[in-house]
């Protein structure tokens, strides 16, 4: 982890969402439509003038949830042959990793990051309440970071609905509500800092950004205004921090280009519009470069072979300024017009080429892989079952005499813990070198036969969680591990929204 200024998403373990094939230059430009169909619509009035933080608290709680799940960690191993040879292999390894999300239908739909759910193998939601449930994929996108998750409960769900992020004005109050470094649902307040704000993620990053501290943790919760309506889904954070803490630079994904994920993820009908072009934003010593008189509109920096744009033709140097006769300040206008048009038809781009203006038209495709492959979400079997073989990531030992002096051990009776592996779950869930399990469920901790014994995965009578009771210098703390029985709690798909996802997509 950098020790410098960090870009990082919120997850414990820290993860990137990763950029897939073509689609990577163009799909954060969605974050910046209009909404299609979830919550009220774009003319929704302004946010009252005072904020009544803890009414707005009140009314929006039960719809947040804390995500929490064991998945695939990948730990770099170093193999040596002939004590000469080395090469790096990576060996997979449950972690346990937290986020947040939040409720949108009364049905069990809810709304997250695709980090926070990346490579799951179980995924629990909890409610308020502490009641909990396992979660199943709907549908994700990748360099959106947004992922569907549904939960199935006998009762209605309590729903947040989103509000217009393009409303938003800079010192503007937000409520930020999720479940940092996994101490519990927590609310912090702050101001919209920025909007508009680019992380060099891609070349159309669109962040809110707020002083509202939000830590790994946060990430797929609520952004709230003080009407209570989600503005923006906290995703990201900058620090200079080595422990990636808040220093009051965080950043969520606007509300409005969230909506529009969703229903195209929910409806395949709604797949964007695509032509396969990047762009970058003009300015004045570009245009003076290519003698142009002003600096607005946006300038095609590539094009993807075999795409519309490459049939049109448009090629790198191209100025686009206007689409369908409408004037464009800068590239997110420009994908923001290209996207909101319907795949198949025509758009007409006003293009600056080589000192001339000409009239070139475009004729957009779906927009391609934009579901995410189940593939890239999902761990396969194989991977599981390595996991699985390698265990929690600690090792124990009989306590000696010499141990009791180096760690204060006293007359503590168990196990020791010898050693403990990095980005695994036993020191995600903080087992230290030199803490003792004293009890494993309801069983004195013997041997460490014994003890690896119990704590080993997929055990057929083994439950979901264990506890185990850690002798740790601050004392004995229960702890909760995630075991595993096969074939239990599973991390699976249900059927396609509409009958039509391939067998290759992430279904509903």
């Amino acid at each position: 982890m950098s020790r410098g200024a960090t870009f990082t998403s919120f997850l414990n373990p820290l993860r990137r969402a990763e950029a897939h094939g073509r689609s990577c230059a163009f799909l954060a430009a969605l974050l910046l439509m209009g909404g299609m169909g979830i919550g009220p619509d774009a003319k929704a009035k302004p946010p009252p003038a005072e904020c009544d933080v803890p009414n707005v608290v009140a009314q929006a709680l039960p719809a947040v949830v804390n995500i929490q799940n064991a998945g695939l960690a990948h730990r770099e191993i170093m193999n040596v042959e002939n004590d000469l040879l080395a090469r790096q292999s990576s060996q997979p390894s449950i972690e346990y990793s937290v986020g947040t999300g939040f409720i949108i239908s009364s049905d069990g739909l809810i709304v997250t990051n695709q980090h926070v759910i990346r490579d799951a193998i179980v995924v629990l939601v909890r409610f308020q309440d502490k009641s909990q449930v396992v979660a199943h994929l709907v549908a994700s996108a990748a360099l959106q970071d947004i992922a569907l998750l549904k939960v199935d409960v006998p009762r209605k769900l309590p729903t947040l609905s989103f509000g217009d992020s393009d409303a938003l004005r800079v010192g503007q109050p937000v409520i930020a509500i999720g479940n940092p470094i996994n101490v519990g649902t927590s609310v912090s307040t702050g101001t919209v800092s920025a909007v508009n704000r680019n992380l060099m993620r891609t070349p159309f990053d669109d962040y809110i950004q707020t002083d509202a501290a939000i830590n790994p943790g946060n990430s797929g919760g609520p952004l709230l205004d003080c009407s209570g309506k989600v503005v923006g889904v906290d995703t990201a954070l900058l620090s200079n921090n080595p422990a990636q803490g808040s220093i009051g630079l965080g950043f969520a994904l606007p509300s409005n280009g969230v909506k529009l994920v969703v229903n195209a993820l929910l409806d395949p009908k709604t797949v964007p519009n695509w032509i396969g072009a990047q762009l970058q934003d003009m300015n004045a010593r570009l245009a003076s470069s290519f003698k142009r008189p002003n600096g607005s509109g946006a300038i095609v920096t590539g094009v993807v072979p075999g795409s519309p744009a490459a049939r049109a033709p448009l090629v790198p140097g191209d100025i686009i300024t206007s689409v369908d006769g409408e004037e464009q300040p800068d590239a997110r206008a420009v994908q923001r017009a290209i996207v909101l048009a319907r795949p198949g038809k025509s758009v007409m781009l006003s293009v600056w080429h080589r000192g001339q203006m000409q009239q070139i038209a475009v004729k957009g495709e779906p927009w391609p892989n934009f579901r995410q492959l189940q593939s890239d979400v999902v761990p396969d079997k194989a991977q599981v079952a390595r996991a699985f073989a390698y265990g929690l990531g600690l090792h124990v030992t009989a306590i000696t005499d010499p141990d009791r002096l180096r760690f204060g051990l006293g007359n503590v009776q168990g196990v020791l813990i010898d050693r403990v592996d990095p980005g695994t779950q036993a020191a995600e869930l903080g087992v230290q070198l030199g803490d003792v399990i004293e009890q494993i469920g309801d069983e004195i901790c013997s041997t460490p036969e014994q003890a690896m014994t119990q704590l080993a995965y997929g055990k057929p009578d083994a439950h979901d969680t264990l506890a185990i009771l850690v002798y740790k210098p601050s004392g004995p703390q229960w702890i909760s591990v995630w075991v595993g029985r096969p074939g239990s709690r599973q991390f699976v798909t249900g059927g396609a929204a509409n009958g039509t996802a391939s067998d290759a997509t992430v279904r509903r």
